[in-house]
């Protein structure tokens, strides 16, 4: 074997071992950030339910403002949740509004936690991104169910 063909496969391994430490240092932050996101959105859910329990209409607002921070402005499902606080911050604090808050939430961590599992497999077991469930369709399976 030549001196040339050892080099070359060394350095490919070495770039082949680089690009692993890579990938798996970057899904490691990118998980964990996700994970941090994930809590930030179970707390603040909760602190919507207070807010609506206690009737703090600039409470809702602030965590409306919150909200459109964490989640995605271009998103329908996710618009469809900045809407339902927009409704509690104008005084609409519906119990059933409420419920489909929680729901559409429940629905969207859900979600975000199948796509962390599958991006953090490895890419030769990557299939398509998890499919999210509206919250339209989770009703008709939940009442399908019942």
């Amino acid at each position: 074997m030549s001196l040339s063909v050892i080099l070359g496969s060394g350095v490919v391994a070495g770039l082949v071992t680089l690009r692993t430490s890579e990938r798996k240092i970057a899904m490691e932050h990118i998980t964990k950030q996700r994970e941090i996101w994930r809590g930030k959105v179970r707390t603040k859910s909760v602190d919507v339910t207070n807010a609506i329990e206690s009737k703090s209409l600039s409470r809702l607002c602030e965590l409306y403002t919150e909200f459109s921070h964490l989640l995605n402005p271009t998103d329908a499902m996710d618009i469809a949740i900045l809407d339902l606080l927009k409704e509690f911050k104008g005084n609409n604090l519906d119990s059933e509004k409420h419920i489909e808050f929680i729901e559409r939430v429940s629905l969207w961590l859900k979600h975000d936690w199948q796509r962390a599992k599958q991006e953090a497999k490895p890419w030769f077991f990557l299939s398509k991104e998890p499919e999210r469930i509206s919250h339209e369709t989770f009703l008709s399976e939940h009442k399908n169910a019942t």
